[in-house]
């Protein structure tokens, strides 16, 4: 791996990317498609570890080609990712919204759940908003 690949977490092609990106001090989540259960719980296991290896607080999914996600992976994300995200140091959430209506109406209803101060949570249409939200 060259430097400008960063610290690659997880690379599923056509399904997502995790990496710690050093310039933003933060989690970067590339969707590319749809992710089954054992692949979405790795991609979420590796940004945990980002977080916790780099003492990182940020996390920015970028989910424009993000397809949706089965309601039970839903669930388990919920009852098991979120907590160890949160104990690992995650303080805010940048989501770049999917295309698809009924993805990003998933996302914002899971979130929604979270109280604001255990987890700040932003949507944007692009990626350089997200940075900028996250950068302030």
């Amino acid at each position: 791996m060259t430097q400008a690949d960063g610290d690659l977490y997880f690379s599923a092609p056509g399904t997502a990317s995790v990496r710690w990106e050093s310039a933003g001090a933060l989690v970067l989540v590339e969707w590319e498609g749809w992710a089954n259960s054992t692949e979405f719980a790795a991609l979420l296991d590796a940004g945990v570890r980002a977080l916790k290896d780099h003492g990182g607080s940020r996390w920015l999914a970028d989910c424009r080609r993000q397809k949706v996600l089965s309601p039970a992976d839903q669930d388990r994300a919920d009852r098991e990712w979120l907590p160890r995200a949160l104990a690992g140091g995650l303080k805010q959430f940048a989501v770049v919204v999917p295309e698809s209506g009924l993805a990003g109406m998933n996302i914002r209803d899971r979130l929604k759940a979270v109280p604001n101060s255990k987890l700040e949570v932003g949507y944007f249409d692009t990626v350089d908003q997200a940075r900028k939200w996250l950068a302030r």
